[in-house]
């Protein structure tokens, strides 16, 4: 297990979230995004954007939410020798 993966693993997210960026996981524009940009930077996007999300939500987008956790999701299948 990687440190990517343990740290997703550790994530607290809603469940309509999670399934939404694992179906999106699978699209090559997720690995594009994966390529582009290091886990460290997706994973502060990610935290920025989960705080909005529990926050007063101003600022806050769903779609970039999904597409943000989705390339997580994509890069740690990448690191861990799966698609």
């Amino acid at each position: 297990m990687t440190e990517l993966t343990k740290t997703l693993a550790a994530m607290l997210r809603p469940r309509l979230l999670i399934t939404a960026a694992r179906m999106a996981a699978l699209s090559d524009d997720a690995a594009r995004r994966a390529q582009r940009r290091p886990s460290a930077a997706l994973l502060a996007e990610e935290d920025k954007l989960n705080t909005a999300r529990l926050g007063d939500g101003l600022g806050y987008s769903a779609s970039r939410h999904v597409a943000v956790m989705s390339a997580l999701i994509r890069a740690a299948r990448t690191q861990a020798g799966q698609r």
